[in-house]
């Protein structure tokens, strides 16, 4: 019996600074809402490998502890709650690599704060950078501050 899988084009980045580029296997139930899993559900799942298909059709088991970030090729189905804040950010990784984009904090009103959201995150936080849903791993963040919106709209 083979488990239906939906998946979803990402672009993987190690620790090494190498990039690998593939498909990761989503479940099509969630199992904490309804539709299907997340990228960012499947990333800060219990699993210590992730199975990714190559453009070769090869599949590899990626260790997450190696994953500094994962764009994603597509939007994520759900969208942000509209009564998300929507915090600009700078990410300085630990190898010196910047990003910026948004983080969207759907927390209530008394913690509305960057920091809020970031203490309340799995081991990766999301971060909308220009198109791009990106999963960063809270492991190789050296420090985030609050960005300039206009900084972060020229950037992406």
């Amino acid at each position: 019996m083979k488990l239906q899988t939906i998946k979803r084009q990402v672009e993987v980045v190690f620790e090494d600074g190498t990039r690998m580029q593939g498909s990761l296997f989503l479940s099509p139930a969630s199992a904490h809402r309804w539709g299907r899993e997340s990228i960012g559900e499947l990333i800060n799942g219990d699993r210590k490998y992730l199975p990714m298909e190559l453009s070769g059709g090869e599949v590899v088991l990626l260790s997450k502890k190696a994953i500094v970030m994962a764009f994603s090729k597509e939007k994520e189905i759900a969208p942000i709650p509209t009564n998300a804040k929507r915090i600009p950010a700078e990410v300085i990784l630990v190898s010196g690599e910047t990003i910026r984009g948004d983080v969207s904090n759907d927390l209530p009103m008394t913690y509305s704060r960057l920091s809020d959201y970031l203490n309340q995150s799995d081991a990766f936080f999301y971060i909308e950078v220009g198109a791009l849903d990106c999963f960063v791993s809270n492991k190789y963040v050296r420090l985030i501050k609050p960005a300039d919106p206009q900084e972060v709209r020229l950037s992406s």
